[in-house]
């Protein structure tokens, strides 16, 4: 299915609303359980090691399952294997509801991470086969605006939930998400042509897996994810340590920001290209990381917030959008999954380099650090540049 808006320049359509709606119930789904899991966990007598085993096998089941979704599209069609990957998502959510002991959920944890691996690729890789080329900045921009809410509200609703002496029931809520996002699902047009499977040979798999063209914006994904990791893990703890309440406040402020500006990088990434939005952002993000490292109220926290929400909401949907107009149709679950495997991948290194430099050298610091980051997000397009320009001046003069 290639692009079937691109004739008409049509965004809004039937199904990008739909896709929209589907992404933004399956992560809602998804980050509601966050702060509810290690709860529940715990309740049951288990170690903080343990915990940590719930929470990272998601992630390692969900990377390894985008490396098998490609090959799964083309043997059973795009369609069957969103649709059975919702389902089983979905579905997931009644196990924790009648089952609490610690093997049975990290078997339903690798269940979920599967499922969430295989559905959020598909659902990325079929928006950008119904956003014409010419809108695709606007296009991710919009999409990624119902996800940033569901970022928002996940947290605070899970937690609210598990102040309360009985939360099982936020089990139900998520099932009902999930099945939500199922029936939105069965309404979208998705291409569902099966192609012959060649057999197994390792650049084949690789190629499955790994989409080259997108290097680049997968290298600004993994910096991101190394930054949303480490700032979402610890900036509560920090407030704790200069005594600040009400640190919700923090995440709302970067919510909005992430919203407001979503509205309008990725139409000035169609219009004027990548550097005017990314390195703009890019400083956004390191003034919020030394007014983090400078902070004492809740007041600076919540600036911090917002520029962290400003250069996220600037940097995330350009480079989903530059890296799914690099590659044809038919090469955008790789590519998705190439981008979501180097987010996923920072956002589990994030905490863990973050960890290191609080102990080494406290919050203000890493804080401070952490800058670095955005920094290397504003150099990389100059070094690239120089870089093209030595190489088209070596070809002019030979």
């Amino acid at each position: 299915m290639n692009n079937i808006n691109n004739d008409k320049g049509k965004l809004w359509s039937k199904d990008y609303v739909l896709l929209m709606i589907s992404n933004f119930f399956l992560f809602f789904g998804d980050i509601l359980l966050l702060p509810v899991l290690p709860v529940y966990v715990k309740q049951n007598g288990v170690s903080d090691i343990q915990v940590g085993i719930v929470i990272a096998i998601f992630f390692a089941t969900s990377l390894l399952m985008r490396m098998f979704t490609s090959r799964a599209s083309a043997r059973f069609g795009k369609r069957t294997v969103l649709l059975l990957s919702v389902s089983c998502f979905a579905l997931s959510m009644l196990g924790y509801y009648l089952f609490a002991s610690l093997i049975a959920i990290i078997v339903i944890r690798m269940v979920q991470g599967l499922s969430f691996g295989a559905s959020s690729t598909l659902y990325s890789a079929v928006t950008a086969n119904i956003i014409p080329n010419e809108r695709m900045g606007e296009g991710f921009g919009y999409f990624g605006l119902l996800m940033t809410i569901a970022t928002a509200l996940g947290p605070l609703l899970g937690a609210a939930a598990v102040s309360l002496p009985d939360y099982n029931w936020v089990f139900l809520v998520a099932l009902l998400l999930g099945m939500t996002g199922l029936l939105s699902t069965c309404f979208i047009t998705v291409d569902n042509r099966q192609t012959p499977i060649k057999k197994f040979r390792t650049k084949d798999f690789l190629s499955d897996m790994i989409e080259p063209k997108v290097f680049y914006e997968a290298v600004f994904l993994l910096l991101v994810g190394l930054a949303m990791g480490g700032y979402n893990t610890y900036v509560i703890l920090f407030a704790r340590e200069i005594s600040v309440t009400n640190i919700a406040v923090y995440f709302l402020a970067t919510a909005l920001a992430e919203l407001i500006v979503r509205t309008f990088s990725g139409k000035l990434y169609d219009r004027k290209g990548m550097n005017i939005v990314v390195i703009p952002g890019a400083m956004a993000g390191i003034i919020s990381c030394v007014v983090m490292a400078n902070a004492t109220n809740l007041a600076m926290i919540s600036m911090s917030g917002f520029l962290f929400g400003t250069a996220i909401g600037m940097i995330f949907p350009v480079m989903e959008a530059s890296a799914m107009k690099k590659v044809d149709s038919e090469r955008r679950i790789a590519a998705s999954a190439t981008l979501l495997n180097l987010l996923d991948i920072g956002s589990v290194l994030g905490p863990l380099l973050f960890g290191v430099m609080i102990q080494l050298s406290g919050y203000p610091d890493t804080f401070l650090l952490s800058s670095l980051i955005f920094m290397a997000m504003a150099i990389i397009p100059f070094v690239v540049n120089i870089i093209k320009r030595k190489s088209k001046n070596n070809q002019i003069n030979t």
